[in-house]
């Protein structure tokens, strides 16, 4: 789609103005330009700084699991524990079995 002639002398007058306004004050192009810099670099420091926490929080996730595994000292199945906390009747059967 082609931009209608209107637009595009609209847009040819204001370069032609900016850059007049530029060869008569060229002290505009540095800080212009700096203004343009200001952003890019909060938004690049912002960036580094919240991988950096991400790598951080994924640390402190794993030393968080490392010390729940030691705090585990045993892990009971369901079959060594019963529901009504008896053996069951081929394990009682086995143990008088043997007492014998």
């Amino acid at each position: 789609m082609l931009i209608p002639k209107e637009i595009r002398n609209d847009l040819k007058a204001h370069h032609n103005e900016m850059l007049k306004t530029f060869n008569q004050n060229s002290w505009i192009i540095p800080i212009i330009t700096l203004l343009h810099i200001i952003p890019l670099a909060i938004g690049i420091h912002g960036f580094w700084k919240s991988r950096a926490l991400n790598k951080q929080l994924k640390i402190e996730r794993e030393k968080t699991k490392q010390l729940a595994l030691e705090h585990v000292t045993t892990v009971e199945t369901e079959t060594t524990d019963h529901h009504c906390k008896f053996p069951c009747l081929p394990r009682f059967m086995h143990q008088a079995h043997n007492e014998d």
